[in-house]
């Protein structure tokens, strides 16, 4: 009798040493899952915290990049009104893009045909052309220019190479022109001899008929004279960037 009062006696006893020791250890999980909670709210919320640096950095960006744009199209804007407003003043036949500022010479009396050889004609409205439009970019807007390009266009008659040829020394022609001592002295001759080039586009510009479809050889036979400003090159660049930024 004795013997079974003891046993139940001792199963009491484990059973109060088991309680404690299950309530210690559920405690301990219970403060492991709490610290791995807190752990991953913390990583979370640094997460977060770069997130939005990254955010803000990024703003700061495209505000800067916006600035250099406008401040760019701003200029650009400014030489066209005032190459509209001087050339309005002549009685010169070319065309001025509006959203480029090159300014095209079109018609079948600038240069013998199928040859490089300036006509008169044209070597008269370069005369006229030449100390005007210098004047404007280097008299008002000199610290931005930093290319002067002529382009030689041809149409889509006979090859391309054969082409190429005849626009790039249509080109050269004009460029030799304008600095040599026939032409004689105008506003910032140096300015131009540093920073003029001749190129050739052979047929790879082509203008259409309001079809949209028919060539227009014609004006596809041309001489532009376009600027470059400085940094403007990183437009294209600029430019994408933002818009890589604006599709995330």
């Amino acid at each position: 009798m004795n013997q079974k009062y003891r046993r139940l006696l001792d199963s009491k006893i484990d059973d109060n040493d088991f309680w404690p020791s299950f309530t210690d250890l559920l405690s301990t999980i219970l403060l492991v899952v709490l610290l791995f909670l807190l752990v991953i709210i913390n990583n979370e919320q640094d997460k977060v915290e770069a997130k939005e640096a990254e955010l803000k950095e990024t703003e700061v960006k495209i505000k800067q990049q916006e600035e250099i744009i406008n401040y760019l199209a701003g200029i650009r804007f400014d030489i066209i009104e005032d190459l509209e407003n001087e050339f309005s003043k002549t009685n010169l036949k070319i065309e001025i893009d509006k959203e480029t500022g090159s300014i095209k010479f079109q018609n079948d009396l600038l240069f013998e045909t199928g040859k490089d050889v300036i006509r008169p004609e044209f070597k008269e409205q370069l005369r006229e052309f030449i100390p005007v439009y210098f004047n404007i970019l280097y008299g008002k807007y000199d610290q931005h220019i930093s290319e002067i390009v002529v382009e030689g266009h041809t149409d889509d008659v006979g090859t391309f190479v054969n082409n190429l040829d005849l626009s790039q020394k249509r080109a050269f022609s004009v460029v030799r022109y304008v600095l040599s001592d026939d032409f004689g002295n105008f506003p910032y001759k140096e300015n131009v001899q540093m920073q003029i080039t001749a190129n050739g586009r052979s047929e790879s510009d082509l203008k259409y008929k309001d079809d949209g479809k028919t060539i227009d050889q014609e004006k596809s036979r041309r001489v532009e004279f376009k600027f470059r400003l400085k940094n403007y090159s990183k437009w294209d660049e600029l430019v994408k960037d933002i818009e890589e930024v604006n599709a995330k």
